[in-house]
């Protein structure tokens, strides 16, 4: 008996240190840019933590993860409660009707991420991110969402239809060029919900959307207190991206896609660009290190590119890819296979 003790122990020591490892300070929560959930133990399972959580405006994330051994799978769980319990749920909403999903936590510069892969592929990866720096997990994942919509999905250089140059800054929420010099804006945010969408004034805003060659700016009337109100005035305003050649520098970006290769992207946002977009990010980040394109599209965009320097060994230039470069390109071909709505 004491033989069979010893060995069980020796077998869940390894596997509960390496499942305390999910667990850290109590001001922490993970995200993906939209759902957001918290991990805490499993009441009676030490092989077993819980996720639960939401998106800013809605509950509902619920999902057990186990320790494997050298990774965590994905679980229904019920959280040690009885079914007559008033808390108790059952099953798994992070994934819905996936199966076989298993997750690895990975250190890159001292964050943390859960990397899910269903099969073998990237699903998703949730960033650890810490609720103090907005005061709150869901202020937090607002200011979040915020950031990333002003520094990923707006910043930049374009033109607009009269040939005159309009900027988004990277690190403020200030456009140069659209309403004359710099002026700041707001991303509305209809209850508390962080939208596409700037404004300038008090009575208008601009929906954004990505297209293939630039941005399209829908003009909405927000006289309304209610969003749902809103009416489109029938003006557009469109721009379109600077070539690569005659980037100024205005908008604090050396590259269109610069920040493929600077941090782990969030798929939240990366659902904003279009499918011609998310192929040309996924291979800035190999032009970065000298790739040569075989492909004609390709090769004529990062030749316009000043920093751009093809080599002669493919093989060598993918070698280099850091860490980080490699779970974005991961993470970009899963979104350029989703369908987009």
């Amino acid at each position: 008996m004491m033989k069979k003790t010893i060995f069980l122990l020796l077998v869940l020591m390894p596997l509960c240190a390496m499942a305390q490892q999910l667990l850290s300070d109590k001001n922490m929560y993970w995200t993906n840019g939209d759902v957001f959930f918290v991990l805490s133990k499993h009441e009676i399972r030490a092989d077993m933590y819980v996720g639960m959580g939401g998106t800013l405006n809605e509950g509902g994330t619920f999902f057990g993860l186990q320790n494997t051994g050298n990774s965590y799978k994905l679980v229904e769980t019920n959280y040690g409660l009885s079914n007559d319990s008033e808390t108790y749920m059952y099953g798994q909403t992070l994934f819905f009707d996936k199966k076989n999903i298993t997750a690895n936590l990975k250190t890159i510069k001292g964050k943390r991420y859960l990397l899910f892969y269903e099969k073998g592929k990237l699903l998703d990866v949730y960033h650890e991110e810490n609720e103090t720096t907005n005061y709150g997990k869901q202020n937090g994942l607002y200011g979040l969402e915020e950031s990333l919509i002003r520094k990923i999905f707006l910043a930049g250089e374009y033109i607009d239809s009269k040939g005159g140059l309009v900027t988004f800054a990277v690190n403020e929420q200030k456009v140069h060029g659209l309403r004359g010099g710099w002026k700041e804006y707001v991303i509305d945010a209809p209850r508390n919900f962080p939208l596409n969408n700037i404004r300038l004034d008090e009575t208008t805003t601009y929906e954004v959307n990505h297209e293939d060659d630039g941005l399209m700016l829908t003009e909405y009337y927000t006289g309304e207190e209610d969003f749902e109100e809103w009416k489109q005035t029938g003006n557009t305003i469109k721009l379109y991206h600077v070539l690569p050649n005659r980037m100024q520098g205005t908008a604090g970006k050396t590259s269109r896609f610069d920040f493929a290769s600077k941090e782990v992207l969030y798929s939240s946002i990366l659902g904003g660009f279009t499918k011609k977009e998310l192929r040309l990010m996924r291979n800035e980040i190999y032009a970065r290190h000298g790739y040569r394109f075989s492909s004609p599209d390709m090769n004529e965009y990062f030749s316009q590119c000043p920093w751009y320097s093809p080599r002669g060994d493919n093989n060598a230039a993918t070698a280099e890819l850091t860490e980080v470069e490699k779970i974005n390109v991961q993470l970009i071909k899963k979104m350029e296979k989703t369908p987009q709505y």
